[in-house]
């Protein structure tokens, strides 16, 4: 079965680069899109994450929010409303992946079990990115590991970014097509050399920035990168110019 996944862009958020690429690019501050996905040509449409608003995000977090669009007004690209999502894709449950879920009335949302754990007890590290008002009380369908959603359609479990991080998998006319649970961009996958250090051995990948256990998290962006035909990082500036992924077909 062959799906096509259409990123919609709600807000952009200013953060410090090193933030998605570890131990790089710290002093510059980047704008990335705070997309959802909508995965359309299955038995039904699929979203993964729901992204935030501007103004509610900008009361969360101290750096500046860019307004894009409205959710409703960006499900209404795909031809959808609210109504008619019956199934949500939870990568994980920071807020900005987590912030229109209540606006969906007739969902249900997929999440790994050790992501729901630590949501509702995050460590105090983590704690102001986990704002349970934003998904208690959501009908969650709990998942502990890889699981084939719909033909076509798999979560990678891929922790590391956060304890229950997961990754999705879709097929498309142009192969596997995975978009990254985690949140990092297209500089995670293909590194350079590290100026900090004084070596030769280049990793493979780039673990995002913000994670709570560094070598799980290399471990999952270099499982994704071996898996995948098209890698989408789920927070890339490119993300915001792309009306559907594969591009033809």
């Amino acid at each position: 079965m062959s799906h096509t996944i259409h990123p919609l862009v709600l807000s952009h958020l200013a953060i410090e680069a090193g933030r998605l690429t570890y131990l790089r690019d710290y002093g510059r501050r980047i704008w990335v899109p705070c997309p959802l996905y909508i995965i359309t040509g299955g038995v039904e449409p699929v979203m993964v994450d729901t992204s935030g608003s501007a103004e509610l995000m900008s009361g969360l977090r101290l750096e500046p929010v860019k307004h894009v669009m409205g959710f409703v007004d960006a499900l209404a690209l795909v031809e959808l409303s609210p109504e008619d999502i019956t199934t949500v894709i939870q990568t994980h449950l920071m807020y900005d992946h987590c912030a229109n879920s209540k606006s969906l009335p007739r969902a249900r949302f997929v999440v790994q079990k050790k992501e729901l754990d630590f949501a509702f007890d995050p460590h105090p590290m983590y704690a102001g990115v986990y704002q349970r008002q934003l998904f208690e009380d959501l009908p969650f369908e709990i998942v502990d590991g890889d699981v084939e959603l719909f033909p076509g359609i798999k979560l990678l479990f891929t922790p590391g970014h956060t304890p229950g991080c997961q990754s999705v998998a879709v097929s498309t006319s142009a192969g596997v097509a995975i978009i990254t649970g985690f949140c990092c961009t297209q500089e995670n996958f293909i590194p350079q050399k590290n100026q900090a250090w004084v070596t030769d051995r280049i990793p493979e990948v780039i673990p995002p920035g913000i994670h709570t256990d560094m070598l799980q998290a290399y471990e999952s962006a270099l499982r994704v990168k071996n898996l995948a035909d098209i890698i989408i990082p789920m927070h890339d500036p490119i993300m915001a110019g792309k009306e559907k992924i594969p591009e033809e077909g």
